[in-house]
């Protein structure tokens, strides 16, 4: 595979031989596209001035949840032809000097100016999901984008990521676990603290709640349908319940069905948890 990118193959070359990654871009069969290469694809496909923005942005950052099969997106200057061409996302924006850089030597829109922009975007629970991962792996603070919030106040969805920002939490280990934090401040319960490690007699950590409450011994986990559909977890998951109930835990397990479809049953009972546990409102 060439270093500087992706060969843009034409009619002359073997399509037996090639697959098609976007209209007019075709690439080996036995050609490993890894992210990058795809955006070099999309950049050369969308033509001078393009940078990565967006949720690709993100991944070019160094962002650890997005699917396999993302869409690329390219951001071009609000005068520029903002239709979007051959499976290529195109966004228009006024941009400043400074919201571009090169990743991988990929001109791609700074970290702040991604966070700004996926901040703004509905729903706020994938926007959230989203700032959480991004924040964590570049170090952005939450006071610099505040800065730029303010530096660029009357834009649509600056509202949205005006009310996340409080609720940015590093300490998130996957989007889910962003989105049902969320869910239950919306639910007008107590915020609760992430990644509740509890130890044994001789130090060694035996639980970690992805949510919790300490002060009324509530722990919260959000089984993913690819980390506790297993027998084996299923049976791991109960030892480990059955201890940390020795010490006076109950933990609340919340499903990914339950997350995506019935998501005020979620906060119904979380709040009966919290009641039973001696919580007031």
């Amino acid at each position: 595979m060439e270093s500087d990118g992706p060969t843009l193959w034409g009619a002359a070359r073997s399509r037996a031989a090639s697959r098609r990654l976007y209209r007019g871009v075709h690439v080996p069969l036995d050609a490993e596209v890894d992210p990058a290469w795809q955006m070099r694809s999309a950049l050369n496909r969308a033509g001078p001035g393009a940078v990565i923005g967006g949720l690709s942005a993100a991944i070019l950052h160094g962002i650890a949840w997005f699917d396999d099969e993302f869409e690329v997106e390219v951001c071009r200057p609000a005068t520029g032809q903002g239709r979007n061409r051959g499976g290529i996302k195109v966004v228009r924006a006024d941009l400043d000097p400074g919201d571009v850089t090169t990743v991988e030597g990929i001109p791609v829109l700074s970290v702040v100016r991604t966070a700004y922009d996926l901040g703004r975007r509905p729903p706020e629970w994938r926007a959230l999901g989203h700032l959480d991962d991004l924040l964590k792996v570049t170090g952005l603070n939450t006071s610099d984008l505040w800065a730029y919030i303010r530096a660029h106040p009357a834009t649509r969805g600056v509202c949205q990521i005006r009310g996340l920002i409080p609720h940015i939490d590093t300490s998130s280990e996957s989007p889910p676990e962003s989105w049902l934090r969320l869910l239950i401040v919306r639910g007008e319960l107590p915020k609760p603290e992430t990644q509740i490690s509890l130890y044994d007699q001789s130090g060694h950590e035996f639980a970690r709640f992805d949510l919790g409450y300490r002060k009324y011994r509530i722990g919260v986990e959000y089984d993913g349908e690819e980390f506790h559909s297993t027998e084996q977890q299923r049976l791991r998951d109960k030892a480990r319940d059955a201890k940390t109930a020795s010490l006076g835990w109950v933990t609340v397990r919340v499903r990914a069905e339950q997350l995506r479809n019935d998501p005020q049953e979620v906060v119904s009972e979380m709040r009966k948890h919290l009641w039973d546990r001696g919580y007031r409102e």
